[in-house]
């Protein structure tokens, strides 16, 4: 192989590998799962979107964006956890920590500037929180055993903070304006 040959093929990756990086510049996701035996997927479709999923111990994690200016982190720690983020519009903003056994946590957006983030310590927890509107706002947070809360938030600028402790215990609260 000539000088000029190889010189040549090693622009031309230098190249694609330009093109490349420039085609994702906007998009972020990464995964860090520990050990085997974790699922995570990240689906994105749009601009300036970042999504993380950090994973210990046997978890599901899925993250889908559309849209522009979006960022999900799920942090999962314990046993067969599960956690959704779906975001549809601008500027949603998501953030599940689980820490626990059988934990499920399920958080919807669709709209502008909608805010999440949902906690839950213990086992057999549910949160589903669902966001259609213009800057709403949830925090929820979950310590014990088989607690449940429902949220629906439709509109503009409503704010939930939901804490429960112990176990047993439900909440389902709908705001509209």
């Amino acid at each position: 192989m000539r000088i000029g040959h190889i010189v040549g093929l090693c622009i031309t990756a230098i190249v694609l590998l330009a093109m490349t990086s420039a085609a994702i510049a906007s998009d972020l996701s990464s995964t860090h799962e520990f050990p085997l035996g974790n699922e995570a997927d990240i689906d994105q479709s749009g601009s300036d979107l970042s999504a993380r999923i950090e994973q210990t111990g046997n978890q599901t994690a899925e993250i889908a964006q559309t849209g522009i200016g979006h960022d999900a982190v799920i942090r999962q720690n314990g046993f067969a956890n599960q956690a959704d983020i779906i975001q549809y519009g601008t500027d949603q903003q998501a953030d599940i920590t689980q820490l626990g056994w059988e934990n499920l946590a399920v958080v919807s957006q669709y709209g502008l500037g909608n805010s999440a983030s949902l906690y839950q310590h213990g086992s057999y927890n549910t949160i589903t929180l669902e966001q259609n509107g213009e800057y709403n706002t949830a925090q929820i947070a979950q310590y014990g055993i088989d607690n449940h809360a429902a949220i629906t938030q439709h509109g503009t600028a409503n704010s939930v903070s939901v804490t429960q402790i112990g176990a047993g215990q439900q909440v389902s609260i709908q705001q509209w304006d």
